[in-house]
This record gives C-alpha cells, sequence and structure tokens, in this order.
C-alpha cells in the first residue's frame, strides 16, 4: 500500500519567494501543496495527525526516523483487524521488534488516500502506544516539507524553476546545511553537526521526543560517566522490548549549520543505533525547519525559547498545552505533580489535573481513575472509566484484566468472560495473556506461575504480579479461602505501601 499525493495537489497555492539571500528569478515559485495540523498526543506528548484507517478517525504518529508508514497494535486492536506473522523483524532502541502484517481497505492522511492494501503492523513496544499508525520518512519527506511546532503544521512544498534558490522563505538569514553524501533517497537524511568540536553524523527526528547522542559518540568527545554533571536517569524504552542505559549532561558546545547551542543538555543513550546524534522535538520546538529535499539540503531558524530542553524543569509548552485543553497534556501534568520530581508534590493538584485529563477522554487517565475507583468500593464507576479507557487503548492488556474483576465484583461473570475473551482474541500469548487464561479457566495456578518465572529478567515482577492477580480473582468470587494464603504471599514478598491517591497508585499498578 503506497501513499502519495493526489495529482490534483498539484494545482495547489503558489507561494513566490520574496525573501532570499539574493533575489529570485521571478520564475521562481514555492508550491504549497499540502498541510497538516499537527497535535501532542500520549504520554510522552508525541507529534501526531489526525488521519483515518477504514474510515474511522484515527492518531498518527508522525515519524521521519521510521523507514516506512505503519499500524500499531493499539490501532488494529481498536479496528478489529487480524494480523499475520510475516517472520521478519525490525530493530529500534528496544532491540528487535516482530513485525505483522494486515489488510486495509483505505488508509487516509491529510490529502492523500490508499486504498485495499496489505500494510505492516509494528508489535513490541517498551510501552503502549497512544497512537494507531506510524507515519514514516517515505511520505512525509517525498516532497520538501517544513515543520512548524509553533504554528502546529506540516507544510509540503514543490519548487517550480527554482534550482538552487534559496527556498527558506520565512527567513533570509536561514541557517543552510547540505545532506551527508550517504543520505539515501526516500530516507531520513543525515547531516553532519559538532559536539565539543568532534563533528558526528546527526538527523532531525519527529518520532524522538528529546535530542540524544549515543553514548559511543559521547565518548569520542571525551565525555566519561563517572565526571559531575553527568546523571543516570531511567532506561530509555522505544521500539523493541529491551531497554537502554540512560544518562542526562551537558556539552560545552553543540554546533549544527553556522547555530552553536552552548551548554547544550542532552540524553547520552547506550544504544546501538548507525546515527551519533539525533535532534528531537525540543530542537523543532525553539527552529522552524525545512527539509529542501529537491536540493538535498536542511535550511532551519531559530525562534526563541531555550533551545533544548531542560532537565529537572517544567516545560512551559506542555502547561500551555494543558491549559488549552489537551487531555494528554493534563495526564501529563497530573503525572508530573504526582511525581514531584521537578515540581513540588502536590497530590491535589496531581488529582485535579487527573480528572480533567480523564473528562477529556485520555485513556490512561480513566484507566488510572477506573482502577482506584474499583479498589475503592466505587466499582460502577471504576467500570465505566476502565471501559472508555480501554475503548481508546484497547491494547492496555492490564486494564483488561483489572475491567474483568471490576465485573465479577458487579455481579456480572458472563460480561466479565464476554469482554476479556475479546480482549484476549486479539493478541498472542505474550504477557499478561497467561493471566487472562486463568481468568477464563484455561490455566491452572500452578501453570500460571511457571509461565510467571519462565524469563529470569522478569521473574520476579511477573511472579508477584501473578500472586496479586489470583488472590485478586478470588477475591471478587467471594473465595476467602483462596485469597487468603495468597494476600499472605503478596504481602510477604511483595507489597508496597497502599495510597488514597489516584495518580499516586499509578506506582503500585503495572500497566
Amino acid at each position: 500500500m503506497n501513499l502519495s499525493f493526489l495529482a490534483a495537489l498539484a494545482m495547489g497555492l503558489a507561494l513566490p519567494l520574496t525573501v532570499s539571500a539574493a533575489p529570485a528569478p521571478a520564475s521562481c515559485k514555492y508550491v504549497e501543496i499540502a498541510k497538516l495540523p499537527l497535535n501532542y498526543t500520549g504520554p510522552s506528548l508525541e507529534i501526531t495527525t489526525t488521519g483515518s484507517i477504514n474510515g474511522t478517525p484515527s492518531v498518527m504518529l508522525l515519524d521521519i526516523g521510521a523507514w516506512r508508514t505503519l499500524l500499531t497494535r493499539t490501532g488494529t486492536e481498536r479496528l478489529g483487524l487480524r494480523l499475520r506473522n510475516t517472520g521478519h523483524h525490525a530493530y529500534g532502541v528496544g532491540g528487535i521488534a516482530r513485525l505483522y502484517e494486515t489488510r486495509v481497505n483505505e488508509f487516509v492522511t491529510g490529502p492523500s488516500r490508499a486504498s485495499k492494501g496489505v500494510m505492516t503492523v509494528l508489535t513490541d513496544f517498551g510501552y503502549v502506544p497512544s497512537y494507531d499508525a506510524i507515519v514514516g520518512a517515505p511520505f512525509l519527506l517525498q516532497a520538501d516539507l517544513e515543520i512548524s511546532l509553533a504554528a502546529k503544521e506540516l507544510k509540503f512544498f514543490r519548487p517550480l524553476d527554482c534550482r538552487d534558490e534559496f527556498l527558506a522563505y520565512w527567513d533570509p538569514k536561514a541557517v543552510e546545511l547540505p545532506f551527508h553524501r550517504d543520505s539515501r533517497e526516500g530516507s531520513n537524511p543525515l547531516f553532519t553537526v559538532s559536539v565539543n568540536g568532534r563533528e558526528l553524523i546527526a538527523m532531525i527526528d519527529t518520532g524522538a521526543g528529546t535530542t540524544s547522542i549515543t553514548l559511543d559518540a559521547a565518548k569520542r568527545t571525551g565525555l566519561q560517566l563517572d565526571a559531575p554533571g553527568v546523571n543516570r536517569l531511567s532506561d530509555a524504552v522505544g521500539v523493541g522490548t529491551r531497554k537502554r542505559a540512560r544518562w542526562r549532561t551537558r556539552f560545552a558546545t553543540l554546533q549544527v549549520g553556522d547555530e552553536t547551542i552552548r551548554n547544550a543538555e542532552v540524553n547520552v543513550i547506550d544504544s546501538d543505533v548507525p546515527t551519533d546524534v539525533i535532534l528531537g522535538a525540543d530542537f523543532l520546538r525553539s527552529h522552524r525547519v525545512l527539509f529542501a529535499m529537491s536540493q538535498r539540503k536542511l535550511y532551519f531558524s531559530y525562534i526563541g525559547g531555550v533551545p533544548l530542553d531542560e532537565y529537572g524543569k517544567l516545560a512551559p509548552w506542555i502547561v500551555a498545552e494543558a491549559e488549552a485543553g489537551n487531555a494528554d497534556a493534563q495526564m501529563a501534568l497530573a503525572d508530573i505533580y504526582a511525581k514531584g520530581k521537578i515540581v513540588t508534590k502536590d497530590t491535589a493538584l496531581a488529582d485535579s489535573w487527573l480528572a480533567k485529563a480523564a473528562s477529556g477522554g485520555n485513556p490512561q487517565a480513566n484507566i488510572r481513575t477506573g482502577r482506584w475507583k474499583m479498589t475503592h468500593g466505587q466499582l460502577a464507576e471504576g467500570a465505566a472509566h476502565l471501559r472508555t479507557g480501554l475503548d481508546r487503548l484497547p491494547s492496555h492488556h492490564q486494564a483488561a484484566l483489572w475491567l474483568h474483576i471490576a465485573r465479577l465484583r458487579l455481579g456480572q461473570p458472563e460480561l466479565a468472560a464476554s469482554e476479556l475473551q475479546a480482549s484476549v482474541a486479539r493478541y498472542d500469548d505474550e504477557w499478561p495473556r497467561p493471566v487472562a487464561d486463568f481468568y477464563l479457566g484455561k490455566l491452572s495456578a500452578a501453570a500460571l506461575l511457571e509461565e510467571a518465572a519462565d524469563d529470569k529478567t522478569t521473574a520476579r515482577a511477573r511472579t508477584c504480579q501473578a500472586i496479586a492477580a489470583m488472590g485478586e480473582w478470588h477475591g471478587a468470587r467471594g473465595e476467602k479461602e483462596q485469597e487468603r494464603p495468597l494476600a499472605a504471599r503478596y504481602k510477604a514478598e511483595c507489597a508496597v505501601k497502599p495510597t488514597d491517591s489516584a495518580t499516586a497508585q499509578a506506582q503500585e499498578d503495572p500497566a
């Protein structure tokens, strides 16, 4: 299934170049052939747009770093699409990810439409994707592409009789940077940057939230991990199931073309990706960028604000998004105030933002609220929130287990079984499928614990989850004799401190 612009778009708006280093020939016109609105979506507030799959509105991640356009498990489960294992794999930050395929009747992104074809499905992430599809480089870079996060839009252009003329029509002083000679047609172009005076290969990636450098490249610039100011962060996750060690530090200089960012704060990731430096969404928020594919060069302008995100500070753009009604940004603020790492911890404010996010339809907020309510005696409300969250995020399999328990406690065993069976039918044998099989009477307690302990790297966490799940299931069925020993075992081996806050409870429950 190929995505391309409709031929009729060639009649789009022609923009004469009125600003350039030297007057452009009168014949040079820059033709805007398409425009896409941008949104911030999901827990990481990734850059997305809205399209449709089989006529259903769908959230699509715009990822110049992706080698093709793909569907996610979130999208295929929400749309009820059947998958076939291709036997092939993709490689990302998290290592190997399995590739499936499915048949799609229609896939629409902006003005582009593809009909009746087979699409690849990427299933393995270190998190539950909040988007239904990933729109990759072959679509995004089939024409000249301008990215303006300040305006929250992408624009596609075709040059007419412009040859090597200056194309940054918005700024006569925009930086020009040629693509690296190894940049391939239709893929994310590479270019040269300098970090602490050392030349490295870089690219811009709309799918990366934060600018980063590989550990190997960082060491080439002189970085030592035990040096002052190098902070160990939580592991990085992405495509694939592995986690990668991550640090945060400052480099004296990061030079991109004629622009020098001093005291540049970036992530360092122990990754074997071939590109040394990834300029992420934080760079794009402070710059207006044009991928001039027709000239094999990059144009960009600094438009203000901090050049790169500052670690340990609440970014003003997140607050602005939340106050403007973005439910996903409201959910992000709920997490920020609940954790209290970069702001003073404020549980009441966290719960307030969580309530707004849930009301606005954020699936994680509804799932978290539903879980809290069902464990605090508000079963009907809890089940309603869980159902709302799962309708938006059906690949959140843990939430399906929680909803099953809520239905049992409400005296709805038939509905509990049918909903969980429908959820189980959409995913393979990966965890927590064995828990679902136990709930549905397809797996014994001993077999569940054996499955939980199968992988030594996850054995303890999964065993604790299995013990808790079995105890909760017996309790929901009124089977106190079976519940008590499991509760005691969980308390002895796994327990964490209970909480009275829905936002704080998220730290207890596996996602």
